[in-house]
Parts: structure tokens; C-alpha cells; sequence
């Protein structure tokens, strides 16, 4: 079932969905923004009442804490604000240093964020115990549409979408022919010394990767990869940046990650291996401490909502808005939800599993820190 997608450097157009002043439904008819006054409407989904949409647009700059690629933020960001007229500071962390962040400034009563965005359940669950959020009100359109189980505390934060973590490679370092078609590859000789990968406490994306390779792919695959020499980054991004100037032959990268790189130029060619790939959530919650609800309460409900959730899916995420389509890199689209392709853990199955995860991969890998 092995399936290349998408050599780097030949996409540059290919994430178009959002242009000025509309959005792209699915079913390729663009949506104009709002008249003044009027509800926001967009692909026939209430996003706000007209009366929220006017007190929003009076705030000013909302602020997203987001843990994220920050390449696909701010794709979010600027189609929200074409939009809406409504505008999105972005602050980027890898998730576990951007938790270490807010809970600090949320301590000190200084929280700068309206809006946060996380992966990792117990960087959420830890959030959450913080009394960092607050329920959001979602128009009944938005609500209605969600996926089972995208709510979370009651509707404290949500699910935004899932990201798939899967691996690629550096097509101008690796011949295609010569290239790793599944995660078994990555173990064999030909490729020692050529392998990066993610440190398992950088959030809930490594958290998420390392659950599906201990339980699909064994404890001996662990083992064998670390006996390879692979290379061990403090991030996603750096090991992309790496991968994309050929420091690496071989990376493990969130899909999405990975195609925001190839969309700047990079020569990557990510894999779909027929073992399956990770899949992890992305949060989402309103702070308690923000200035701006209403725009907060707007930003929640598009980022939401079918169009918000088209977006996601046209770099590879998986949508939790049942009006959204089937995630999308370029021209390919990927395995359906019910494929079999994803592997998913639920939030108490990722959390009970945590701690003996990381502590073992430390110790196949001696990793300290």
C-alpha cells in the first residue's frame, strides 16, 4: 500500500484554499466575507451573531499561543483575518515549553494569550487543572457539526484536528528508487547514521508516535533503530530544518510539518507507510484571563467551523467538523478516517501510558536530556 507523496519544490501554488476577502468550501465555490453589520456567515455555517462579530472587531489583536508549526499558523492566522478583519499575533513554543509558559504566566496573573493552541494530554490535562481556559460559546451551526468526542470537560477545550505523524526523506539526498517505503526501512543498514528523530518529551506529538511504535511496531524495532546511530532533535521543526538542508537523509515528521516545509521550497518526500502512522490532537481553548471574548469566541468558532476545518485538512490534518473533507497533500488524498491507517489512542490510553513510554525510550536510546 506504500505511497509517496509529493516531491518538494513542485507545490508552491497548492495551498491556495484561502485568498483575499473569501474562503473555499469544499465544494469550490469561494464564500465572500460578511457585509457590515450582518452575521458571519461563512459556507453556510453561523460563526457569530452580528452582534459578537461587530464587539470583536472593536478588541484588536487577538494573541494565539500555539505549539504548532508556525509556517500552517500563519496560513490559519491570515485567512482568518481576510476574513473577519480581525487580527492574529501568533506566539510559537514547542508544545512543552510553550506549557511551561503559560502555567508561569498564569501563575503571575499575566497570561498574554486569548487563545491557546497544544498537543500532549498531559500538557492540556495540566492546562485545564490550571484554570487556564474557559468555555467558549459555539453558535449551534458549529456545535452540531463537530465529531463525537472533539469536546472536551464539557466544551473547556476541543479538539481541533488530528495530525499524522508520519516520516520522510530528502529527495535529493536519497534516490527515490533508494528510498525507505516503510517504518521497517528505517532500521536496516543502508541507512545508519541517516535517521532523525524526536526526542519523546517534546510533546504530545512524540508522546503520541512512540505509543504507536511500541505497540505496532515492538520493542525490538525500537532497539534495532537506536542500534543504527540515528540522530535525536529537541523538536519537530529543527529536525525538519535539518532534513531540508541534507544534514539528514531521513526524518520522522508530522505530515503537516512536513508539507508547510516543501510548500517553502524544501526537498522532502513524505512516506505512507503500510504499517500505519501516528495520529495525535491538537487543543484548543479560550483563556479565562482574556480581554478580547468575543473576538476569542469568534476565532474558536471558525478555527471550528467546516471552512476553518477545510483549511486543516488542506495541509494533511485531520478534521473534526463532519462538513470538512478528507484531509489532502497537494493533489493525493489521504486514508480515510475508518482506513485502519491511523493509530489512535484515546486521552486516558495516552496519559496511562505516558511515563513508562518515555522512561523506556530514554533508556533504548541513553537519552538524557
Amino acid at each position: 500500500m506504500k505511497t509517496r507523496i509529493l516531491r518538494g519544490m513542485a507545490v508552491a501554488a497548492s495551498l491556495g484554499l484561502l485568498l483575499a476577502g473569501c474562503s473555499a468550501s469544499d465544494n469550490g465555490q469561494e464564500t465572500p466575507a460578511p457585509a457590515a453589520g450582518g452575521d458571519l456567515v461563512v459556507d453556510g455555517e453561523l460563526v457569530a451573531s452580528a452582534e459578537v462579530y461587530e464587539a470583536a472587531k472593536q478588541e484588536g489583536t487577538l494573541v494565539f499561543y500555539t505549539g504548532a508549526s508556525e509556517v500552517s499558523e500563519k496560513e490559519v492566522t491570515d485567512a482568518f483575518t481576510e476574513l473577519t478583519d480581525i487580527p492574529v499575533e501568533i506566539v510559537r513554543l514547542a508544545p512543552n515549553k510553550l506549557q511551561e509558559r503559560i502555567l508561569s504566566e498564569n501563575a503571575a496573573g499575566k497570561l498574554g494569550a486569548d487563545i491557546v493552541r497544544i498537543s500532549g494530554e498531559d500538557l492540556i490535562v495540566a492546562l485545564a487543572e490550571d484554570e487556564v481556559f474557559q468555555k467558549t460559546e459555539l453558535t449551534d451551526d458549529v456545535a452540531g457539526s463537530l465529531i463525537e468526542g472533539a469536546a472536551f470537560d464539557e466544551g473547556l477545550y476541543y479538539n481541533s484536528f488530528d495530525r499524522v505523524y508520519s516520516f520522510g526523506y530528502n529527495n535529493q539526498v536519497i534516490a527515490e528508487a533508494d528510498a525507505p517505503d516503510n517504518w521497517a526501512d528505517l532500521t536496516s543498514a543502508e541507512y545508519k547514521g541517516q535517521v532523525g528523530l524526536v526526542q519523546v518529551g517534546a510533546g504530545g506529538s512524540t508522546a503520541a508516535l512512540t505509543r504507536f511504535q511500541f505497540d505496532k511496531l515492538g520493542e525490538k524495532w525500537m532497539k534495532d533503530l537506536a542500534a543504527n546511530d540515528p540522530r535525536v532533535f529537541d523538536s519537530s521543526a529543527n529536525l525538519t530544518d535539518a532534513l531540508a538542508r541534507g544534514e539528514i537523509g531521513v526524518g520522522m515528521v508530522p505530515i503537516g510539518t512536513a508539507y508547510s516545509a516543501i510548500i517553502a521550497g524544501a526537498p522532502i518526500t513524505i512516506a505512507m507507510p503500510e504499517e500505519g502512522a501516528a495520529a495525535y490532537p491538537f487543543y484548543l481553548g479560550q483563556t479565562q484571563s482574556t480581554s478580547r471574548s468575543n473576538a476569542a469566541t469568534v476565532f474558536m468558532n471558525w478555527l471550528l467551523s467546516a471552512s476553518g476545518q477545510s483549511l486543516a485538512a488542506s495541509i494533511g490534518d485531520y478534521p473534526v467538523n463532519e462538513k470538512a473533507p478528507n484531509p489532502t497533500i497537494g493533489d493525493v488524498e489521504l486514508p480515510a478516517l475508518d482506513s485502519g491507517f491511523l493509530y489512535r489512542s484515546t486521552l486516558d490510553e495516552s496519559l496511562a501510558n505516558l511515563e513508562a513510554d518515555a522512561k523506556l525510550w530514554m533508556q533504548i536510546f541513553d537519552y538524557t536530556g
